[in-house]
């Protein structure tokens, strides 16, 4: 019997976890027999640089208006704050740090 490759699993385990909203990606990737991270993995190399690039767009328009609104006496500590707290959005301090470093501010 052939073994399925690793890549048909993940489809599978995808395709279930947007159609049938009851299934954990836990449960599924034990059933499966694969791990939880290489699932995760393979999930985020699915999304195209571009839309990497466009996501990031967004965010620097973000940080640059936070930037101006508070006279760019916030840091990227401040500025992950407050686009918690203005927008909701969960954002590294990392990438914070990158995008501002970037927009050199």
């Amino acid at each position: 019997m052939k073994a399925v490759p690793t890549y048909k699993k993940f489809k599978f385990i995808n395709k279930m976890v947007k159609t049938e909203k009851n299934f954990a990606i836990r449960l599924l990737c034990e059933i499966t027999e694969v791990s939880r991270s290489g699932y995760y993995k393979w999930l985020n190399r699915q999304i195209s640089p571009s839309e990497k690039q466009r996501e990031d767009e967004e965010l620097k328009q973000k940080i640059k208006r936070c930037h101006r609104k508070f006279r760019g006496i916030y840091g990227y500590r401040r500025i992950q704050i407050w686009l918690k707290a203005v927008y909701n959005l969960h954002v590294n301090h990392k990438r914070i740090q990158r995008l501002m470093r970037e927009m050199k501010i």
